[in-house]
């Protein structure tokens, strides 16, 4: 019979070995480790993980999709789809979390295109914890070296059987915690037991650990932090704890770690490492080195850290190691905890990158640097650090000392570099600027670079001096002092501005450092307005390369007077002008409006170049009868790169001379580039319609709770906002139900709730308890039954109620609504009711109002809508769609909720952002020759969707949805036109 079983058994091998050759292709092998998953016991309401091995046994890949869990309360984490090559192995995470006691079983799909199936089986058991623990953290501050600090963890045993209190300390500094459990290691049915845990500091600086305490059999025990800090008398290490705040990306942030040795013998010193470091945004700046490696009994050394972020956020916590013992000692140094984040704040600091270009060897560039203050109150500017990573120097052209900047203001911090002689290559370095606003630490950054060279002493060309002649007061005449290099080589110009002292008549913009090729020229525009009569004095200063002639000095005089005589514009402007396009042409006027008749002698253009002509020249000498006009055109026609500037003198008969100045700036490029801020703090105006009909008494209460929420955008963007409520009725209630509360009895006919002054009706930044005020003026009462909200948004931002402090058709005292809409402001209305809107004038009629309102321009104006929704099937409690409400809140572009919204904080958060967003609406300089080629960007990166050009303002304007975010830069580039 054995004999039999062999002989079968050797014709089924051959069998197996004589398949034809399709069926030998290499096979993939689906292997799981473990074969079923079983979590064994798990608390109900926790989480305990599970890793599931995944190999391929054969030899053709296989590529795992994802995975179906059969099992409601068994999860798999999402993860990236991958492929297994033949041996390759992967490890998946599996979490149950029971959410009633007792068994539970089902399987677990991996998808796959392997050739066997992917089903896991799955067990686990939900049961009830035998021991419940709070999980809340447990710090114990700072604690002297030699001491113990206690804290208490209360435990309990809910069940009606004695369960086992088992504890463990783990972590890093576990050695310095101590837990003890009592004298029962068993907790009685209902038993709460107090757990002492103490920290007694063995190192300096922080420490911490967990303590775990098992809740039952089988399952992930509960883990509570522990923290304390390690201090002690003979060593002072300060601070424990490095924060430094908010960092923009990009920039770095230093601080410095002081370590005194305050004991009578020397401690061993082998400076610092910096242990823990995620994402790498910590760096040790210098460590100082010790004689001998001993720090002797009154020593101090300072360790600079750095902290550069590369994402916004909150960094991981760093830690530094302190290389500080006693003599003799294995014991770890102290550590220094580290903590960050980056991100930006309601301070700019611009420009992010100031390039001085080229500066002559033996000269200077001063540049400055602005601290822009967009915050809602006023922030310190201090720890002002340069830094040279290569070449020149960059030096602080002022005292380091802090700067206070009101908010709305700006600061200027100016930069100079001085090329290091004999270095050709490029000079780099960093600005870093902190900024304390409130309890808020940012710090923002300007990198710097420019470039040294040698040169021949400048030939150059300047007036010495510049007459304004006579100028009617309170009129501006715009001059150009024009500086041209008439030598062979390139001059340098390190700065051309307005000297000390001149007359504050005298204005100018300085000409910033730069290079002039040979017959190239620079000009200082120079303004003169005088205030009074009288003559005026005044200085320009340059500062070139040259031995002996570097610092040229040009006289400014003007008189103001008050003349019949005039000319008019005093200043002809022709802007930015391609060459490629011809000349352009403007017209000014000599004007007498004296009693009697004005010669005027002649009339001379004075200009250094042949960029302007004025005609007719034989238009003069002339007399002028009273009142007459004499009309002149003004033509401009650029050679070459660069502003040009001339005067159009008019001398009288009796000597007097009158001038009219002339600029232009010529361009041969083919584009223009307009940089904008994102403003991060801005204005707006907020009235809120809330319907006092009987049926919205929940309602009311929801949106006074939740205002917080619909403040979110606006504390975040520092919003200066005005916040004030009406009501949709328009006439006193009759009665018959309740009585409204405010004065008006439910008829605010458009003025602000509360009528009486009960409260502040209108809300700022600055009014006290803003969300309780909020609260009760929302509580308009339920008393009327007439909802027009559109009229009542019409009258309370129309005469007489909007620029009235007094309604003088009531008798209430004070109660206008003067000083809550602002011209410069944002406007946005947001209705609330449960009725459709029962006003006099179509839809159309109050959008075109409340656009008019607003200059027309749609990004300053915000209407939206929490009403009864088109299907009412959704919202049952709702009397009535608000159709009229959503018409003209879509046609607007607001936000429309349900006032039947199951989460009123976060649609009120929808319309925070709608109505505080950011601004959509960016002017260009220049009209573009093709719309389709305008290029926006925003922080460098391209932006092609989410904004259009619209021609009728020549602006950009961003839809609401991708307005760029407060602080960033908007950069549109386009090509120029000839207009």
């Amino acid at each position: 019979m054995r004999r039999l079983y062999w002989v079968a058994w050797v014709a089924w091998v051959l069998v197996l070995g004589c398949e034809p050759p399709s069926s030998q292709r290499a096979r993939s092998a689906f292997v799981v480790n473990p074969e079923a998953i079983d979590f064994g016991a798990a608390a109900v309401g926790r989480t305990k993980s599970l890793k599931l091995r995944v190999t391929n046994g054969g030899r053709a890949s296989y590529r795992v999709e994802g995975a179906v869990s059969s099992i409601p309360n068994v999860t798999v984490p999402s993860f990236e789809p991958f492929i297994l090559s033949g041996g390759g192995e992967r490890e998946i995470e599996v979490l149950f979390k029971p959410d009633v006691e007792g068994p539970v079983q089902g399987s677990l799909e991996l998808i796959t295109d392997a050739d066997s199936r992917g089903d896991v089986p799955v067990l686990g058991r939900g049961v009830k914890a035998f021991v419940e623990v709070p999980e809340t953290e447990l710090d114990f501050g700072n604690v002297a070296m030699g001491l113990v600090e206690m804290r208490q963890v209360t435990v309990r045993n809910p069940s009606d059987v004695e369960s086992p209190l088992e504890l463990s300390l783990q972590g890093t500094d576990a050695d310095q915690f101590t837990a003890e459990r009592g004298e029962a290691e068993m907790l009685a049915p209902g038993e709460s037991r107090v757990v002492s845990v103490a920290f007694a500091p063995k190192r300096l600086g922080s420490a911490s650990a967990e303590l775990r305490v098992a809740v039952c059999e089988g399952c992930e025990p509960a883990m509570i932090p522990l923290r304390g800090t390690g201090v002690a008398s003979k060593l002072e290490v300060t601070p424990l704890r490095l924060d430094f705040g908010r960092v923009a990306l990009g920039a770095s942030s230093e601080q410095s770690i002081t370590v005194r040795n305050q004991g009578n013998l020397p401690l061993r010193w082998s400076g610092v490492v910096l242990q823990d470091n995620p994402g790498g945004v910590y760096r040790v700046v210098s460590t100082p080195v010790v004689s001998g490696g001993a720090l002797e009994p009154g020593a101090v050394v300072e360790v600079r850290v750095a902290f550069s972020p590369t994402a916004l956020g909150r960094a991981g916590e760093g830690r530094v190691e302190v290389g500080v013992h006693e003599q003799g000692s294995t014991a770890p140094g102290p550590k220094v905890s580290l903590v960050g984040e980056g991100g930006t704040s309601c301070v700019s600091v611009l420009p992010r990158e100031l390039d001085f270009g080229v500066v002559a060897e033996g000269m200077t560039a001063t540049r400055p640097v602005e601290v822009v203050n967009r915050c809602r109150d006023s922030v310190l500017v201090n720890n002002l650090r340069l830094d040279t990573a290569q070449g020149g120097y960059f030096t602080l052209a002022q005292a380091p000392a802090s700067l206070t900047v009101p908010p709305g203001q700006s600061a200027y911090v100016g930069i100079t570099f001085s090329p290091r002689t004999g270095t050709a290559r490029a000079s780099t370095g960093q600005l870093a600027v902190t900024v304390r606003a409130g309890g808020t630490l940012s710090t923002e950054a300007v990198g710097l670079k420019g470039t040294g060279r040698a040169f021949q002493p400048c030939q150059f060309q300047l007036p010495e001096h510049l007459s304004f002649g006579k100028v009617p007061v309170g009129a501006e005449v715009s001059m150009g002092l024009v500086l041209r290099n008439t030598g062979t080589q390139p001059c340098y110009l390190a700065s051309m501005q307005l000297a000390a002292g001149s007359a504050p008549s005298f204005t100018s913009r300085t000409v910033r450092n730069g290079v002039l090729l040979p017959g190239a020229k620079t000009t200082l525009v120079v303004r003169f307005k005088p205030d009074a009569e009288g003559p005026f004095e005044g200085l320009a200063e340059a500062w070139v390369n040259h031995p002996t002639q570097g610092h040229p000095l040009v006289a400014l005089s003007g008189e103001g007077v008050r003349g019949c005589f005039a000319v008019q514009p005093t200043t002809v402007d022709f802007g930015l002008t391609k060459l490629a396009c011809g000349p352009r042409t403007r017209e000014l006027l000599a004007i007498n409006d004296c009693v009697g008749p004005v010669r005027v002698a002649g009339m001379a253009l004075e200009q250094t170049g042949t960029e302007f002509q004025v005609g007719p020249m034989n238009a003069f000498p002339s007399q002028l009868a009273p009142g007459a006009r004499v009309k002149l055109t003004a033509r401009y026609e650029p050679v070459d790169d660069g502003i040009d500037a001339a005067a159009v003198r008019f001398r009288l008969e009796d000597g007097s001379e009158y001038t009219a100045g002339l600029l232009g700036k010529g361009a041969t490029k083919a584009e223009q580039t307009d940089r904008f801020l994102q403003e991060s703090k801005a204005k707006v105006d907020v009235l809120f319609v809330v319907d006092n009909s009987g049926s919205m008494m929940e309602e009311q209460q929801s949106l006074g709770q939740n205002f917080a929420a619909f403040l979110s955008a606006a504390n975040a963007a520092s919003v200066d906002y005005r916040i004030g409520v009406t009501t949709t009725g328009l006439d006193p209630s009759p009665g018959g139900w309740s009585e409204c509360p405010g004065g008006a009895q439910g008829g605010e006919n458009g003025r602000l709730f509360p009528v009486d002054n009960s409260r502040p009706r209108i809300i700022t930044p600055a009014t006290a308890n803003a969300a309780g005020v909020f609260a009760d003026n929302t509580k308009v009462g339920v008393c009327h039954w007439n909802e027009q909200g559109l009229d009542a948004a019409h009258r309370a931002l129309s005469d007489p109620l909007l620029y009235n402090q007094d309604d003088t058709r009531t008798q209430q005292p004070n109660d206008g609504n003067g000083g809550f809409l602002r011209q410069d402001a944002k406007l946005a209305i947001i209705f609330l009711s449960d009725e459709e809107d029962f006003s006099a004038q179509p839809v159309s009629f109050y959008e075109t109002y409340f656009l008019a309102l607003k200059g027309n321009d749609k990004t300053k104006l915000s209407i939206n809508a929490i009403v009864g929704p088109m299907d009412l099937s959704t919202c049952p409690t709702s009397s009535s769609s608000g159709s009229r409400y959503i018409q003209l809140a879509q046609a607007t572009g607001g936000v429309v909720e349900s006032i039947c919204t199951p989460n009123w904080a976060a649609s009120l958060e929808k319309l925070s952002n709608s109505a505080f967003g950011p601004n959509r609406k960016f002017p260009l300089t220049q009209v573009p020759a093709d719309a389709a080629r305008i290029v926006v960007t925003v922080d460098g990166v391209p932006v092609t969707t989410g904004w259009e050009y619209d021609a009728a303002t020549n602006s950009v304007i961003f839809e609401r949805a991708a307005a760029p975010a407060p602080g960033t830069w908007v950069e549109v580039t386009y090509p120029l036109g000839c207009n």
